[in-house]
């Protein structure tokens, strides 16, 4: 909807989960609204605020909660060029693809990957400078950011319990066509709880063969000060193919492995969905996911969920 200067615009996501051997629920995962400003080359605002985690039922009557206010993304964006914006404000960190996407009825499933946002700080607040490049294909698009200190207003420990500080990193994105990309990540910080230094590489890739679409990312972390015998090495990757049985009708299958620093225990999953998509606004989804590992935060079980674009 267009306000003067102004698009608002955003996404609901309503989640019904039923993990093996724990309470089942039905939450408003996210309900986001989205403020674009275009005034002119020096301003141009962005917002980005949800209500996230809203619990509507929940199997034995308890943990029933209103949800909680997230501030995503607040910043502006100064046009130093037709090719050139620098960033002021707090913005998702350009870590793949998945996190820079991040909506419900964008992504291709309900379960989020580890690899998507476990080993890194998924925000940065500061300054970012984008570049777009001329030459589609040949050279990249980048983006380098830099966060000083501390996130700008953080997200609750309960929506998302790692902060982190001193953040610097910088994403180049190779664009083929339409639908294929391929993209390199980079970024170090510290842990804020812990004090711990870690540094990040990453790759992401999309590829589309007819009807059936590709999509995959890998990172590899290295942390300091581990306890005595601790693992300092972090690692994930995971591989989603999508294939379009019909227009609306789409299959998902997903193979994750994640290694997370400071412990041997590994985190190996393996998703089967389908997804059903009457308009380009509205995917209903239903997946199961079967953890090998017996992983808390990617729990064996149902998941399915209505995704709205308005």
């Amino acid at each position: 909807m267009q306000v003067g200067d102004f698009l608002l615009s955003g996404y609901g996501n309503l989640v019904a989960e039923a993990p093996n051997g724990q309470p089942a629920r039905l939450v408003v995962d996210d309900l986001s609204l989205y403020v674009n400003g275009s005034i002119n080359r020096w301003l141009n605002p962005f917002l980005e605020a949800e209500i996230s985690g809203a619990n509507l039922l929940h199997e034995g009557g308890a943990d029933n909660s209103a949800g909680r206010l997230v501030l995503e993304r607040f910043y502006d964006d100064v046009h130093l060029s037709e090719t050139n914006t620098l960033r002021l404000g707090k913005i998702l960190s350009p870590v793949g693809d998945w996190n820079l996407i991040h909506a419900a009825p964008l992504v291709p499933t309900i379960t989020r990957p580890l690899t998507t946002y476990r080993g890194f700080a998924e925000y940065a607040s500061g300054l970012s400078w984008l570049h777009e490049s001329d030459y589609s294909g040949v050279s990249p698009d980048w983006q380098i950011y830099w966060q000083p200190d501390k996130e700008l207003v953080q997200r609750p420990d309960s929506v998302s319990p790692r902060h982190h500080r001193d953040v610097f990193g910088a994403h180049l994105n190779w664009s083929f066509g339409m639908l294929d990309n391929a993209g390199l990540s980079y970024q170090q910080g510290e842990q804020l709880v812990t004090g711990q230094r870690y540094t990040l590489g990453g790759l992401n890739a999309r590829k589309v063969v007819g009807r059936l679409t590709l999509q995959g990312e890998a990172t590899t972390a290295y942390w300091s000060a581990e306890p005595a015998g601790g693992r300092s090495h972090e690692w994930g990757a995971f591989l989603v193919a999508d294939y379009r049985f019909t227009p609306y009708w789409h299959g998902i299958v997903e193979r994750e492995v994640y290694q997370p620093h400071g412990t041997d225990a590994q985190s190996r999953s393996n998703l089967l969905g389908v997804a059903y998509k009457p308009n380009p606004a509205v995917v209903w989804k239903l997946e199961y996911v079967h953890q090998q590992d017996r992983s808390r935060e990617v729990p064996s079980g149902w998941s399915a969920s209505c995704a709205v674009l308005f």
